[in-house]
């Protein structure tokens, strides 16, 4: 006998743990494309709903929070002789939020989250109703939403859209009341 080649057994030996180590490397590669797909799906997600977010927002800036009206699935406001409207339609998958602004134009943004709906919050809370309807009579007159919150089934917010008061000129702001105090000459 020489010592010249492998044998029958050693070379079978070899195959054997090259074999193991491709599978395994197989296997690792599988694992890791599924991580990156979950996170690709997170990072669209967000991607969306960052969308979402700032254009609800600029929409809310350019309008008179007086005029605001809305309900889980739809808010109007009146932008001139026009009423600009955000509104939300769904299927089964998805949510579309669907933006049209004073210059008549419309702007869609897909969300991939189901059952998606508007909430309105002021100094009281957050409510599914705008303008606030109170238990007594002119409790909730007077009241300016703060913010509309678009939230998921779970109460989770999505978005949330700061509504900006427009105040006077000659506003000066008491920060212990909240509002504007007549200037007092």
């Amino acid at each position: 006998m020489t010592d010249d080649g492998y044998t029958l057994a050693e070379m079978l030996a070899a195959l054997a743990i090259l074999g193991m180590a491709v599978g395994g490397l197989g296997l690792v590669t599988s694992l890791i494309a599924r991580q990156q797909l979950a996170a690709h799906r997170v990072s669209t997600r967000l991607a969306e709903s960052r969308a979402a977010d700032r254009a609800l927002g600029l929409w809310l800036a350019d309008q008179d929070p007086t005029t605001l009206r809305g309900d889980g699935r739809r808010l109007s406001a009146a932008c001139g002789q026009a009423t600009c409207t955000a509104r939300l339609e769904a299927d089964k998958l998805r949510t579309v939020l669907i933006l049209q602004g004073r210059s008549g134009t419309v702007r869609r943004f897909r969300l991939r989250q189901p059952r998606l709906g508007f909430g309105y919050s002021d100094g009281l809370g957050q409510v599914a109703v705008w303008p606030r309807r109170g238990s007594n009579e002119g409790e909730g007159d007077g009241l300016a939403p703060r913010a509309i919150v678009l939230t998921a089934t779970n109460d989770a917010p999505l978005a949330v859209a700061r509504v900006w008061p427009r105040e006077p000129r000659d506003c000066q702001f008491d920060v212990i009341v909240g509002a504007c105090r007549v200037a007092s000459r």
